[in-house]
């Protein structure tokens, strides 16, 4: 099946290394993963603890509801990636969806954390439609975002460049929800947890919408383009198959997501029952958690020019996962020791996302190198399957570990095994995911030379 696509964008190599992307554009492009970043934040932070503490399911429903919809997403994603790159329109090929799911996207985020006043199972299939509208609208916005980055620049330096202004300003909008949403939801709640959550949610919701406004005008595709390329679904999925270091990114992807959803998911428990933090401790915990990542995403990029990217990538993962061992045997009443720990911890965390989706973007190019054949929409598309995989990955580690714990919603009905439990999450299940991750990393093998490599010889390409 093919499509002749007339205003198809294609990779110059050469002028793309020539491309300097000015302040504002890196800014802007940010943006659009900001605006993304106050829905994943919500989820990965507040919608496990908001499904069994405040709109009061179950563990086990909680689970089936993250893994029945990752079903779906199997078919969504694919096909979202497939409309991507037949897309094409005067403001480019991947940009349009940012603005289009805007509105949409910041309205079922506010539906997806409001109690309807209805019953059990009418709550519970209300759950699953918002959940599930909720996922599709974010991967019709994310899959062409994350796609756009191809269409910006090829330069290794650019792209790490252009990343760390993505995760920083991430970083600050995750410190924003983090921070903000526990103390709205008392201010804005006055004892009325579900209201609060609906208004703080809401709020947040809006200064989404604003950031994926802003992306949307102040982004511009500036790939040179083709006027005789066709779209092929064929030969897209059989370059995808053969690319076996974009295959391996999918497994990365699963693996970095369910590492920082499932400390996401289990923060508010452990502060809550094990370190017995009120709602300003809840504020400051994940205030140092996310100003340690947005450090981190600064610093990065200066180990980038003198290091490589894949070999940072591999040590900062074997640290990490060292570390989260090593803080199993930190006393849980030391509060203050627990606050430096997460910062230092997520000052490392904040080196991988940068250098991750760079990876991604060279396996991506890798694609085009090998067989000729690009499909940037498509490669997103099952990169974003996998996140989401890791969604349900992480929400089934949850919501089985609580389950296999007798876990049940108050302080009072917290007992040794369900600390345990809780603990457990947040130290030693996060840093046995980070030795697989650095595990699958060593086999990763686009260093520097190779990427120069493979710009040089598609500059030759006719």
């Amino acid at each position: 099946m093919a499509l002749h696509v007339t205003d198809d964008l294609a990779i110059d190599p050469v002028a793309n290394d020539e491309i300097q992307l000015t302040l504002l554009e890196k800014i802007s492009y940010g943006c659009g993963d900001a605006g993304g970043t106050i829905v994943t934040s919500l989820i990965s932070n507040f919608l496990t603890f908001f499904y069994t503490d405040i709109f009061l399911l179950t563990p086990a429903i909680v689970g089936t509801l993250f893994l029945v919809l990752r079903v779906m997403d199997a078919i969504s994603d694919p096909l979202i990636g497939i409309i991507a790159d037949r897309n094409h329109s005067k403001k480019g090929q991947f940009l349009p969806f940012v603005l289009w799911t805007a509105v949409p996207l910041g309205l079922i985020l506010v539906l997806t954390f409001t109690v309807p006043d209805i019953g059990a199972k009418w709550k519970i299939f209300y759950a699953f439609a918002t959940y599930f509208a909720l996922a599709f609208l974010y991967s019709l916005n994310n899959v062409p975002y994350c796609a756009l980055i191809t269409r910006l620049t090829t330069h290794p330096q650019e792209l790490i460049t252009c990343q760390s202004y993505r995760f920083i300003l991430c970083g600050s909008a995750g410190f924003v929800v983090t921070v903000g949403l526990p103390v709205m939801v008392s201010w804005l709640g006055q004892g009325d947890r579900a209201k609060g959550y609906q208004f703080g949610v809401g709020l947040l919701s809006m200064a989404a919408v604003v950031c994926f406004i802003i992306c949307y005008c102040g982004v511009t595709e500036r790939i040179s383009t083709s006027t005789n390329q066709a779209f092929s679904v064929k030969a897209s999925l059989k370059s995808i198959a053969k690319n076996d270091q974009l295959i391996l990114t999918f497994v990365m992807s699963l693996l970095l997501i369910s590492i920082f959803n499932t400390k996401g998911g289990a923060a508010l428990y452990f502060i809550t029952y094990v370190l017995h933090g009120d709602a300003e401790y809840t504020s400051l915990f994940f205030g140092m958690a996310t100003l340690g990542g947005v450090v981190g995403s600064v610093v990065v990029t200066y180990f980038t020019r003198y290091f490589e990217i894949r070999r940072i990538y591999f040590v900062v993962n074997i640290i990490l996962a060292i570390a989260h061992f090593g803080v199993w045997f930190v006393p849980a009443y030391n509060t203050t020791v627990w606050l430096l720990l997460v910062f230092c911890c997520c000052v490392v965390m904040g080196f991988i996302l940068p250098m991750h989706f760079t990876l991604v973007a060279f396996a991506d190019q890798y694609g085009r190198w090998k067989s000729g054949t690009r499909a940037s929409g498509m490669s997103f598309a099952f990169n974003l399957f996998f996140v989401k995989l890791a969604w349900a990955v992480a929400g089934v580690i949850l919501s089985v570990t609580l389950s296999l714990i007798s876990y049940r919603a108050g302080v009072d009905h917290q007992t040794p095994l369900s600390l345990f439990g809780i603990k457990l999450l947040s130290t030693v299940i996060p840093g046995v995911l980070h030795m697989l991750l650095a595990i699958v990393v060593y086999f990763f093998r686009i260093d520097n030379a190779m990427e120069t490599k493979m710009r040089q010889e598609m500059a030759l390409q006719p």
